[in-house]
């Protein structure tokens, strides 16, 4: 491992909102200082808090000093930082579970801690918040707000560097150093891992500022001083919308799961409060969850009804004194302590600062730690001017004088000069305002935050973001509803073109952090996987590991930049909701509807398996009836059929003969549906399908003996047993070059990092993205407008025109799956003889034109049968017949516009799928 040494003035310990706004106060007074963080900026407790700008009436009862501190900061971070803040002000509410006489108590302790604070009827709050509890019988409103800790430690940290410090990501303190290696003497310093080039950094400073949150005992324990650190949990759920706009507080003593905050297009529950004996281990646990649903019900009845999106938990750095009499010194500089043993909500939220030449004869160290992120700027003032006192000079703080800069980069202006420096407070609807204004709707990549292409590459190129984590704290990429299973894959090509161009990368980087992302993802969405969410889930699965193949991809599995999973615990009941079953039987004669007397076949289900056990039944002469919701998973498949491509699970090697592998599975697994369903009767499916797809003009290629060897549009080798005609040049068993074609404005393609990925693998390929005039002047371009596209001739020729400039000595030619959705065989051919190569699609993100394909092909055959598929149509209930024997079913009940319509029949078949 290679040595590097710096040299600086002061270096401060902790990328969160503290140490930032340090580095910009040292700045701003003309240090030379250097922030270390051992991730990225607000990895730690910044980044996992509920978003709220505190008025400080949660404390005016309890801790009047945090109180106080908490309004004037208030006060002055929507002066200094207005695009970090959303105005919606705060509600505290007292619910029937709450003590009555706490409302008069509140409200003296407003008047007397300069909380500002009046009085609302409940006519108007319901006017204002009309989900709230009606049972609600006293309402107040204080300045709350909701605050973006990840802009603002951003905007701290750029105001910082123009005025020459510097931030060094991803370098992890191993350890301070003191003058002669020695403890108890003079800390000079730290030694850092910098963990993305994997090399050590020996910072030397005249001053260390330990602002570690969670980690200063840490970082303190390496030189032998001891900082009593009470680590407090919280864990918060986000509901998947904002069903408030209003901060909603418990008109009570601050208790578990009692604020609501509405945060971006979500609104945040929370928190819990238990103390942890290590801040990087701890799990989310399944009491913690119920109980902010059941919290939430008293806020908002039925809360628990709500899509939850995901959970998470920060650690609060709450501080605890030694006892009395374990050191002599005056043990520091705070707004006030509790003695030890205490629970964590009566540990005080008032920050503390630490003088460790006082306190523990060392010199060259403070510590600043325990307070709330609404004074994060007066704890960096208070140690700054201590800083001044320890290098032993006197220079005024002006962090509060001058307004920090936006992500655009918006200058600076103090305000004696400018009263009204900004445009104002940030608003929910200010990106969409924006990409409407600059109609830049075809640059969208994560269309549930709004985040743009231009967003990704300014968090790239001008926050260094070094991973896909790092992008989405800069732009909320992929905490939307999805939660990343779209943005994802676009942010990884992105993120490998933008590396690829600024110096040596190579994918496997790219690759890594895409199974990073995913993984840091899936840990949130993991307590609260019930209901939609666990819908959402197996779409994400379907799409990165079906689909896509991410896990084939070459590279490590995980990185050292990694984000720490919570540590899992076994759950002995359900937490949630999920949905209930069926209401029912309905008894009844089950009269009316299609089919009057029950004689056909109803299916229930619109996949793969329910479309094709239609066409089956409708083939033997049954009439039958698709009901359906919503369009299936053929939707958003492949649009091949996979039998058997990888044995055994997890094996990274694909099968090459799915009929050998299907034997050895069904040797070690009997009660598997092949064991059941057998060898000869899959044959006997598979060719049947093969048949109707032939006589459809769209056939399907492959036999049970050998997989086809397929890439996708990231680069990875997916195996499949039928793969439409579209996709057989393709096979990688070839060793033909390949040129891979993108489109300009088409994101859910990267022809480069598809490229990269195949080479990586041994396969010969390169890349290349076209612009053809049919595509130039709309706004957005996406899979349905170029299969429409490719279904005109003269695109087509058009295509050809624009790869002119790029064809060599490639034998085929790779587009993303979308050559057409009416006669994909006739594009096919017409795009071969233009080009003068074999053409092929690649299947990727959803909508999948060749799923689409097929599932139209399965529709065309049963209605052409008699059988009808009606969509829109939930079966919310059953009913039987009375006095029938084993009380069998003769119908199901669906609802439409708010209207039940029964569907009888003699046979049921239940192809819902997930």
């Amino acid at each position: 491992m290679t040595n590097k040494t710096i040299d600086t003035e002061v270096l401060v310990i902790g990328g969160g909102a503290t140490g930032t706004g340090i580095l910009r106060d040292l700045a701003m007074r003309g240090f030379d200082a250097i922030l270390v963080e051992a991730r990225d900026l607000t990895h730690g407790t910044t980044g996992r808090y509920h978003g709220l700008l505190h008025s400080g009436g949660r404390y005016v009862v309890k801790d009047s000093q945090a109180a106080k501190e908490c309004i004037q900061e208030n006060r002055i971070l929507r002066k200094i930082m207005p695009h970090c803040i959303e105005d919606v002000g705060g509600f505290f509410v007292l619910t029937p579970w709450d003590e009555p006489g706490y409302a008069d108590s509140f409200l003296a302790g407003c008047h007397n801690t300069g909380v500002p604070v009046e009085e609302v009827p409940l006519a108007q709050m319901l006017k204002e918040e009309p989900l709230l509890n009606p049972e609600i019988t006293r309402c107040f409103r204080v300045p709350d707000g909701a605050a973006d800790s990840f802009a603002a430690a951003h905007a701290n940290a750029a105001s910082a560097k123009e005025y020459g410090a510097k931030v060094l990501n991803y370098h992890e303190v191993t350890k301070l150093i003191t003058a002669d290696n020695r403890q108890q003497s003079a800390v000079t310093g730290a030694l850092c891992h910098d963990l993305v080039n994997d090399q050590q950094v020996t910072i030397h400073a005249d001053l260390v500022i330990n602002a570690a949150g969670a980690w200063v005992g840490k970082i303190g324990a390496t030189v032998g001083v001891e900082i009593e650190i009470r680590p407090g949990k919280g864990t918060m759920i986000a509901v998947n919308q904002r069903i408030v706009n209003t901060v909603i507080n418990r008109c009570k003593m601050p208790s578990d799961g009692d604020i609501l905050v509405p945060a971006h297009t979500v609104a945040v529950m929370g928190t819990t409060d238990e103390q942890v004996p290590d801040p990087d281990s701890f799990a989310i646990e399944p009491w913690e969850v119920q109980l902010m649903l059941d919290e939430g019900e008293k806020i908002i009845p039925g809360f628990k009804e709500i899509r939850m999106l995901r959970a998470w938990a920060g650690v609060r750095p709450l501080y605890q004194e030694r006892p009395q009499g374990s050191n002599q010194n005056n043990p520091s500089r705070k707004a006030g302590t509790r003695p030890l043993g205490s629970i964590s909500r009566d540990i005080t939220r008032s920050f503390v600062l630490l003088d460790h030449e006082v306190r523990d004869g060392v010199d060259g160290l403070i510590t600043i730690t325990s307070g709330k992120w609404t004074t994060y700027r007066k704890m960096a003032e208070a140690t700054v001017d201590l800083a001044c006192e320890k290098l032993g000079t006197q220079r005024e703080c002006k962090t509060h004088l001058e307004v920090l800069p936006t992500e655009d980069g918006g200058r600076k202006t103090e305000f004696p000069r400018h009263p009204s420096p900004v445009s104002g407070h940030h608003f929910l609807g200010e990106r969409l305002a924006h990409i409407e204004h600059k109609e830049t709707y075809g640059q969208l990549i994560c269309e549930c935050e709004l985040a743009t292409r231009t967003d990704i590459e300014r968090a790239i190129t001008e926050e260094s973001a070094k991973t896909l984590d790092d992008i989405r704290r800069d732009v909320r990429l992929g905490m939307g509803p999805c939660q990343g299973g779209f943005c994802t894959l676009r942010a990884a090509g992105i993120l490998h073109q933008q590396a690829q161009s600024n110096g040596k990368w190579e994918v496997e980087s790219t690759n890594v952090s895409l199974r990073d992302f995913l993984e840091e993802r899936w840990k949130g969405v993991l307590p609260v996987l019930w209901g939609k969410q666990l819908h959402q889930e197996r779409m994400n699965e379907l799409i990165y590991i079906n689909v896509l193949n991410v896990d084939h991809l070459p590279g490590p599995r995980a990185s050292r930049l990694a984000a720490q999973p919570y540590a899992l615990t076994p759950s002995p009941h359900p937490i949630g909701h999920p949905p209930s079953p069926l209401p029912g039987p309905v008894l009844g004669e089950g009269k009316g509807g299609w089919g009057g007397r029950g004689e056909g076949t109803v299916v229930i289900g619109a996949g793969l398996a329910g479309l094709t056990a239609a066409w089956q039944a409708s083939q033997k002469g049954l009439r039958t009836k698709v009901v359906t919701k919503g369009w299936g998973a053929t939707y958003w498949a492949s649009g091949c059929l996979d039998v058997l491509g990888n044995h055994p699970l997890g094996a990274q090697e694909p099968l090459t003969n799915p009929t050998v592998g299907i034997q050895r599975l069904i040797t070690d697994n009997p009660k598997h549906p092949y064991a059941q369903i057998g060898i000869e009767n899959l044959i006997e499916a598979l060719t049947a399908f093969q048949a109707l797809c032939q006589a459809s003009g769209y056939p399907l290629k492959g036999t049970l003996e050998q997989n086809w060897l397929l890439p996708t549009v990231v680069g990875a080798i997916r195996p499949t047993c039928l793969a439409p005609e579209t996709m057989i040049a393709g096979d990688l068993s070839s060793e033909e070059s390949m040129l891979l074609v993108g489109f300009e404005g088409y994101h859910d393609f990267i022809p480069n990092y598809a490229a990269a990925n195949l080479a990586a693998q041994g396969f010969r390929a390169s890349a290349a993205t076209i612009a053809p005039p049919s595509i130039r002047s709309r706004r957005r371009v996406d899979a349905m407008i170029l299969a429409h596209l490719f279904d005109q001739a003269e695109f087509r020729a058009e295509v050809a025109q624009a790869l002119k400039p790029y064809l060599g000595s490639e034998s085929r030619i790779g587009f993303p799956a979308v050559l057409g959705l009416k006669n994909p065989i006739e594009v096919l051919r017409d795009l071969e003889s233009l080009l003068g190569r074999r053409v092929f699609e690649m299947p990727g993100l959803p909508p999948s034109i060749p799923g689409i394909r097929l599932h139209n092909l399965l529709v065309s055959e049963i209605q052409k049968a008699g059988g009808r598929v009606e969509n829109g149509m939930e079966v919310v209930a059953f009913s039987v017949e009375k006095g029938v024997e084993n009380n069998q079913i003769n119908s199901v009940w669906t609802e439409s516009a708010a209207r039940r319509t029964p569907h009888p029949a003699r046979h049921f078949i239940l192809a819902t799928g997930g």
